[in-house]
């Protein structure tokens, strides 16, 4: 058995490479990359971050954290037809191509695929081609497909906290009563190589308990499907990184809720329906609350009365170097009160070569920090501010 394991392992990996989703993961990203490098230079006349941006800052923690969930996939003896994991790969491609990231939670790509199959049903006996694209025995498939439904969306809860909150880009939109004000957008697209027994192979287990969600076929091969996960977040009620990760924890509840009916419906079968409608339903209803949360709120990244709220820090300039974020206030500089984009720059003048600055950070609290700001070497500072007479962040010197 443990040779026939690994063989199928070897060769489900490198089927890896021949699923379309992987190569339209890179050209997808450095798309949008290149989409969002033309809007940072047409509202701040820099680009913030490189075309290359949202690829490099996803790729690891996707493949990360499918290594994680193929051990438990294996473990649990999740097995998926061939035929599902053809129309999810379908739905997938198809919100990768027009760049609907914001589609491609796993609770619309495979709700929407176990929607399709009914529909798809009627028509496979006029239409040979659906003969190897509908699955033949969806009940026997439902609870695998839910417990993989939790996986999948348990990933993409931990992926929106500890990836999409640390990774937005500022940019300006217009409030309710048309004043152009600062936000946040999160836009992600992640790639989880995912390892799922496939019925009809040449495994057979010596165990009776492996696997445990079968769909009564005697043998299984083993394949690696890139899952694809996107996230797409619209933020300017509140600082970007807590109202994402709040997003990203209300989806690992939602995950732990699918996973409890998966359970259940391995033994009752028709909770399986009810599972997949509520993912459906709650991953749409989490959204829709934040977003009129968002629009009700008052803009966060506005003129303030006292000091300067930070919108955007550049990489790897003197603002970064500060460990300023995004957020924050600036509310004196070199000993001189600010509330205004002119006196910031105006009290840099006073130590040419030096900048302290007082900070009140998320907690309300003051503090303070300095660096050395060189003349000679022509750099941006590196500060965004919500300001809408100031196109970018000025040089100093």
């Amino acid at each position: 058995m443990w040779s026939n394991v690994i063989s199928e392992l070897l060769i489900g990996f490198a089927k890896l490479f021949l699923h379309p989703f992987v190569y339209l993961f890179f050209i997808a990203a450095l798309f949008s990359g290149y989409l969002r490098v033309k809007r940072e230079r047409k509202h701040f006349s820099t680009r913030i971050f490189n075309v290359s941006f949202e690829w490099k800052t996803s790729l690891l923690y996707g493949l990360f954290l499918g290594a994680i969930l193929s051990v438990v996939s294996l473990l649990v003896g999740i097995s998926i037809p061939i035929e599902m994991v053809v129309l999810i790969s379908i739905i997938t491609i198809l919100c990768t191509i027009t760049l609907q990231f914001r589609w491609m939670s796993p609770a619309y790509t495979i709700g929407l695929a176990l929607i399709a199959i009914p529909l798809l049903n009627k028509g496979v006996s006029s239409l040979s081609i659906l003969e190897n694209v509908v699955p033949k025995d969806m009940n026997g498939m439902l609870p695998a497909v839910t417990i993989l439904l939790s996986l999948l969306l348990l990933a993409e809860g931990v992926l929106v906290q500890r990836n999409a909150a640390n990774y937005t880009s500022p940019l300006f939109v217009e409030s309710k009563r048309g004043k152009r004000v600062g936000a946040h957008e999160a836009n992600k697209l992640w790639i989880v190589p995912l390892f799922l027994l496939i019925p009809n192979g040449t495994i057979v287990s010596d165990f009776a308990w492996w696997p445990i969600l079968s769909l009564g076929d005697s043998g299984y091969s083993i394949l690696c499907v890139p899952f694809g996960i996107g996230f797409y977040q619209l933020i300017k009620g509140m600082v970007p990184k807590e109202s994402i990760k709040l997003v990203g924890k209300q989806i690992v509840t939602l995950s732990l809720l699918i996973c409890i009916g998966g359970v259940i419906s391995y033994f009752v079968g028709f909770v399986a329906f009810v599972t997949v409608a509520l993912a459906i339903v709650g991953r749409e209803a989490i959204s829709y609350i934040h977003k009129n949360r968002d629009f009700n709120t008052p803009s966060y990244f506005t003129s303030k009365t006292v000091g300067l709220i930070v919108l955007g820090i550049l990489p790897n300039s003197v603002a970064d170097k500060m460990d300023i974020h995004v957020g924050e206030s600036i509310t004196k500089v070199n000993g001189q009160s600010v509330s205004t984009v002119d006196e910031f720059y105006n009290a840099l003048q006073i130590n040419r070569a030096y900048c302290k600055v007082e900070v009140i950070d998320f907690n309300s609290e003051i503090r303070i920090t300095q660096c050395a700001v060189y003349e000679g070497e022509h750099h941006e500072l590196g500060f965004i501010f919500p300001e809408e007479e100031t196109k970018y962040s000025g040089e100093v010197g």
